[in-house]
């Protein structure tokens, strides 16, 4: 195979969501070698993230529409494309590295066992996200009453306002299982809306319809295992919850290994600890994602603020009610982008669709 046409594919991919950085190794290629063929990556270069009919990606590649549709169903059904029908016709956006073809191999009828090691490898080792990716957001019934949950960050409230619920087991569980031997935990736990939803569920055939009661059921679930909430979405729509097992996650293993990830992934809200009401019982150490809490000489916890990201999981885990979370400073507040780069909002998406004629 071509080196060449790789490296300008991965130059291609790295212009979206949080790109595919290179590395010295160059295991990034090796993957792109895994999932592409060299026709199917000439064809790649030529797509964009908005969804298109294979004429339009064809005249831009150079060759006929009837071999650009069987390159695009080929790399569909690889989970390299996002597709859509309408009234019988396809259309085929160009899905990104992260969040789309590392998530989408768990998707695939004929899955590649190899490429887990290589993700592993690359995530894990050199690759750098060029944007952000899920927001942190708190377990569902942790925040103290007295300050009032905002509504992007209420998972709760989010359920309740979709009408269309998937779910799947968690990509970066498939992956973890196939590279470090798994975690033993529950991986059916991610939940998708709208178009992503549709597409796990009508296009690739994976996963399954739910109720909001199953969904808040998911939630609880995922609290009860010590699993973090993180959202993805602009201010437009949330397009996804993703319940993050702490040994499994790509998100969570990576920022772990910073000395500072209370930097890189926060929520809008800040650990106390009531040293009256603590027992020194260590519940809540081992349940801490990011190993940000450990026991003083005076035998309360200690909160590492550079490492605590703010999710809650510790403190529904203090049988003593000493820990909780309240709401920051109005000037510390971050909310959802307004373009959202990592899952491309449904609503761009179906507006793309719409003036399709």
């Amino acid at each position: 195979m071509s080196t060449e046409i790789y490296n300008q594919l991965r130059e291609k991919i790295d212009n979206y969501s949080v790109g595919m950085f290179p590395t010295k190794s160059g295991v990034e290629i090796e993957i792109l070698k895994r999932l592409f063929t060299e026709e199917e990556a000439s064809v790649y270069i030529e797509m964009t993230r908005s969804l298109e009919p294979p004429e339009t990606i064809a005249a831009r590649a150079g060759i006929d529409s009837v071999k650009a549709k069987e390159i695009l169903d080929s790399m569909t059904e690889k989970g390299l494309t996002f597709p859509k029908t309408k009234e019988g016709k396809r259309y085929y956006a160009a899905a990104p590295f992260m969040h789309g073809f590392f998530e989408h191999q768990i998707f695939r009828k004929e899955r590649d066992p190899e490429i887990a090691p290589l993700f592993e490898k690359y995530i894990m080792g050199g690759f750098i996200p060029r944007k952000g990716s899920l927001r942190t957001v708190p377990v569902m019934t942790d925040v103290n009453t007295k300050d009032m949950v905002l509504p992007f960050d209420d998972v709760k409230a989010i359920i309740n306002s979709k009408e269309r619920i998937g779910l799947f087991q968690c990509a970066c569980n498939y992956q973890y299982n196939l590279a470090q031997g798994g975690c033993g935990k529950d991986g059916e736990v991610c939940i998708a809306f709208d178009f992503y939803a549709e597409y796990v569920i009508e296009e690739m055939k994976f996963g399954r319809w739910i109720t909001r009661e199953e969904a808040l059921k998911v939630l609880e679930k995922s609290e009860e295992l010590g699993f973090v909430h993180q959202t993805a979405g602009d201010t437009r729509n949330v397009e996804a919850i993703c319940n993050c097992c702490p040994d499994c996650c790509t998100i969570l293993r990576k920022i772990k290994m910073l000395p500072n990830p209370a930097m890189f992934k926060q929520s809008n809200y800040i650990l106390n600890l009531d040293s009256t009401k603590c027992t020194s019982c260590e519940a809540c150490i081992d349940k801490c994602p990011m190993n940000a809490l450990s026991m003083n000489d005076v035998s309360f916890v200690d909160i590492d603020r550079g490492k605590c990201i703010g999710c809650g999981i510790c403190s529904r885990a203090c049988p003593s009610n000493a820990l909780s979370l309240s709401r920051k400073p109005d000037n510390e507040i971050k909310g959802p982008p307004e373009k959202f780069e990592f899952m491309r909002s449904t609503i761009d998406l179906m507006n793309e669709l719409d003036r399709i004629s």
